[in-house]
């Protein structure tokens, strides 16, 4: 069946490509054309930054998929998985509503071992998942370890080198890709060493659609990764609360660029950071910001899923339990939370159905977020329970 799939999907590749500009995926000799990038450029102005957006045609939260609070609660939760099958708190969890999982090195060790192990999240679920996984273009391939390099991000085979990766994925029924990363990386920045397509937004922008329309077209939804841009942070957020002192015309002329030609380009995800943004919030990480959630929406025009990075960073630990915190994001506007520690998705889970009990959680935004966590699960490509 998956193989029938993907036929289909490369038989569409060219057309899919051809709609938004892009250059057509060939699976032969180079790609050294990307294509051109036209953003909608987003006023400087004192406060936050506005655009005009041609009328969305994106699906209305007004009908998005529903559930109950207990399904609900579990649906905006990606979780980690402790080991290389499916546990029983991990089948509980998607057989209660679950529907994103997350898989990171210690849940690989063949490519027959994780195609077994997705169709048995597909069969614990017995509805639409999303598959998650950090495949970045440069160093952050954890498919590396089972033989699926991610492409160079400088390669002149790089829409080839993307496609023959997504194929890869396709066959191991992983279906959303946390990358590209669209930051701008420039001066001394640990975090993006490696993991990022340079100084020149523009680049940036191309080279991400590349990647997002490439990966698209296969039916793997992809994830614009971390807005509102890490390009000038000095210290990382894995290890340490970090603060980016940017103006908001540098953020406007550098940063937001790539992550608004993403959005013109449909993508289904983003990837809001942890940094602390003086120019936007100055006193909340952006993953936890009301501000830069509203932006993303209002300002951007994003109706897509809005997704934390991981809650096991630093950068965002220091503000409080993770129960308060994945909450906090909810309420700011997020949609996923990333809970990677799997000995923390039940705490969370609790955590957001007392505060739906206790008022403190909307029922309605808690119902908004899951249901675009299960729109996105059902425009990707099918997880099948095939074993």
């Amino acid at each position: 069946m998956r193989t029938r799939l993907l036929l289909i999907a490369v038989a569409v590749v060219a057309a899919a490509c051809a709609s938004t500009g892009a250059t057509p995926v060939s699976t032969a000799g180079s790609a050294t054309a990307t294509p051109a990038v036209s953003t909608t450029t987003i006023a400087a102005t004192t406060s936050a930054p506005t655009t005009t957006l041609p009328p969305t045609t994106t699906t209305t939260t007004t009908s998005l998929p529903t559930g109950t609070v207990t399904e609900d609660a579990r649906a905006v939760v990606m979780a980690g998985l402790p080991g290389l099958t499916l546990d029983v708190a991990s089948e509980a969890f998607l057989a209660d509503g679950g529907r994103v999982m997350i898989l990171f090195a210690k849940n690989l060790s063949s490519r027959e071992q994780v195609s077994d192990l997705t169709a048995s999240m597909a069969c614990a679920a017995g509805a639409p998942i999303l598959v998650a996984v950090d495949q970045e273009p440069g160093r952050v391939d954890r498919l590396a370890k089972i033989g699926i390099p991610s492409p160079a991000v400088d390669s002149p085979t790089f829409v080839e080198d993307t496609l023959a990766m997504g194929k890869a994925m396709f066959d191991l029924g992983i279906n959303l890709d946390l990358a590209p990363v669209l930051d701008v990386a420039r001066g001394d920045n640990p975090v993006l060493v490696g993991r990022n397509f340079g100084p020149d937004p523009d680049v940036v922008a191309s080279r991400g659609l590349d990647f997002q329309l490439t990966l698209g077209s296969l039916g793997i939804m992809t994830t614009a990764k971390h807005f509102p841009g890490h390009g000038l942070s000095t210290v990382d957020p894995h290890l340490q609360v970090t603060p980016i002192d940017a103006g908001l015309a540098t953020l406007l002329a550098t940063d937001f660029p790539p992550f608004q030609a993403a959005i013109d380009n449909g993508i289904g995800a983003i990837m809001v950071g942890h940094p602390i943004y003086a120019a936007l919030d100055p006193d909340n990480p952006a993953s936890l910001s009301p501000a830069v959630l509203e932006m993303l929406r209002d300002d951007f025009g994003f109706d897509g899923v809005a997704m934390t990075d991981a809650f096991s960073m630093a950068g965002v630990r220091a503000g409080g339990s993770v129960g308060d915190l994945t909450v906090q994001a909810l309420i700011a506007g997020e949609d996923l939370l990333i809970v990677d520690n799997p000995a923390e998705v039940g705490p969370v889970v609790s955590a957001i159905e007392a505060a739906v009990a206790a008022g403190t959680l909307d029922r309605t935004r808690l119902a908004q977020a899951a249901g675009r966590v299960r729109r996105l699960a059902q425009s990707a490509f099918p997880v099948l329970c095939d074993r």
